[in-house]
């Protein structure tokens, strides 16, 4: 019940600016991309897939907590109030990654097909990372300077595994026998993360 009474004022004190635009974006460029023709599978891959880090840096902006110095003696407890944030930001870029494979799925060629389930586990680890890796830097730094410290980070490690071409980013090759089982390999990844970022938001807050 308490929980459900925090919903609002929490949802509305959010900075949704970032996870909207981004949001905006990912849908924009999945429906404007070779416009007129079909969307190949490969292309449609690599924009979903660059989607999930893009959102879950967004979804970080989320995390803030600018009246955190007011409320810390609060009776509701300070977990509480950021897994209403988490789940508020990790929803809103879920519905923003579906919206924008729907419409990729849409614009395939007759034949061509996308493995949606291994890619949303994909974004979803992605998105908690994100969220994960503010979360953390809240803890050093004030204000939109922890949401961009995360988004740095989470921009840096996708960066950095996509130039070094590694097994944990299967392409949609017919028949790749390594899809099910690197995307098994996600899914464990996301609920480490999952449990990761609840401990986070469990944690005292540190200041300098």
């Amino acid at each position: 019940m308490l929980m459900i009474r925090l919903i609002r004022p929490v949802t509305r004190a959010l900075d949704w600016i970032p996870l909207l635009l981004s949001g905006l974006l990912v849908v924009l460029l999945v429906s404007v991309i070779d416009a007129g023709s079909s969307l190949g599978s490969g292309t449609a891959l690599t924009l979903l897939r660059t989607a999930g880090p893009l959102l879950g840096a967004a979804a970080g902006f989320t995390v803030l907590d600018e009246m955190a110095a007011s409320t810390a003696a609060s009776p509701v407890p300070r977990v509480l109030r950021h897994r209403i944030r988490y789940a508020a930001g990790a929803l809103t870029a879920g519905a923003c990654w579906s919206a924008a494979c729907a419409i990729a799925v849409a614009r395939l060629p007759a034949g061509a097909v996308l493995r949606v389930p291994g890619m949303a586990v994909e974004a979803a680890a992605c998105v908690v990372a994100g969220l994960l890796a503010a979360t953390v830097a809240a803890r050093r730094y004030e204000g939109r300077t922890a949401a961009l410290a995360g988004t740095g980070a989470l921009v840096a490690v996708f960066s950095v595994t996509l130039v070094l071409r590694g097994p944990y980013w299967p392409w949609l090759y017919p028949g790749e026998p390594a899809w099910e089982s690197v995307h098994l390999g996600w899914a464990a990844a996301l609920a480490l993360l999952l449990v990761a970022l609840d401990v986070a938001g469990q944690g005292p807050r540190k200041t300098r």
